[in-house]
């Protein structure tokens, strides 16, 4: 029983250090500012923005960066609202230390008449949260609706962002589905483990659906000096 215990704190504790904030290392705090900017210029004259995070597979660190990036952008005081759509495995509101439920599923499913929006301010990090709520039989189903893009559509009229945590794309398509009302997509990818044909299929099968790929996140690249080295379309970003 204490060996339980022990594990779930050293769980929350390890969420938390990968967490973006003042006493992050250089290294965190530089490559989230260098993403933070070029995600703005990469849409210019959008006032409100839209974008989703996405990778090929699942482990990638894909929701940390959502969660970081939401982060860094509510530091330069804009307004933001992240979103939980993978409601198969969530971990946007664990990672936050926030309750999961109830959430995004509740909302689209209407569940027991649920209706309210269920954002949920985070104080810590002065960002809007909107939860993956309960998981759901079919998520697919949810995402597909009418009802999610009308809600990602109402809240670019809120928010100066909204960034989205999707599943990872060679595992569901759900991603892809919302091309329409996403602005842009960043894929992200882990040192030593993505695999150039998951990568191909990760930007295949977001082509297909018109997508607007703004770059990559390389997580976890080995620290050296050419970490700093720049190019539009690629971003590079170490945690551990």
């Amino acid at each position: 029983m204490f060996g339980k215990k022990k594990e779930k704190t050293n769980k929350v504790f390890n969420a938390q250090k990968m967490l973006l904030t003042s006493d992050s290392s250089f290294t965190m705090q530089e490559s989230f500012k260098t993403l933070r900017t070029n995600v703005t210029f990469s849409l210019p004259g959008k006032k409100n923005r839209c974008i989703g995070i996405v990778s090929a597979n699942r482990g990638e660190g894909k929701s940390t960066v959502a969660v970081n990036l939401a982060i860094s952008l509510a530091q330069i005081d804009k307004k933001v609202c992240i979103v939980d759509c993978d409601m198969r495995i969530p971990t946007v509101a664990a990672k936050l230390g926030m309750e999961n439920r109830p959430g995004l599923s509740d909302y689209l499913a209407d569940e027991e008449g649920y209706k309210r929006l269920p954002v949920v301010k985070n104080n810590d990090f002065n960002i809007d949260v909107i939860p993956a709520g309960t998981i759901p039989p079919d998520p697919t189903k949810l995402i597909e609706s009418p009802q999610m893009e009308e809600l990602l559509t109402a809240l670019k009229n809120v928010y100066d962002f909204i960034v989205v945590d999707f599943p990872p794309v060679t595992v569901v398509s759900d991603s892809a589905m919302l091309s329409s009302v996403i602005d842009g997509y960043l894929i992200v990818t882990l040192h030593g483990s993505t695999e150039t044909s998951q990568m191909d299929e990760t930007i295949r099968q977001l082509n297909f659906a018109n997508a607007n790929v703004l770059g990559f996140v390389y997580n976890s690249k080995p620290a050296s000096r050419k970490s700093y080295k720049k190019n539009s379309k690629y971003y590079y970003y170490e945690y551990r």
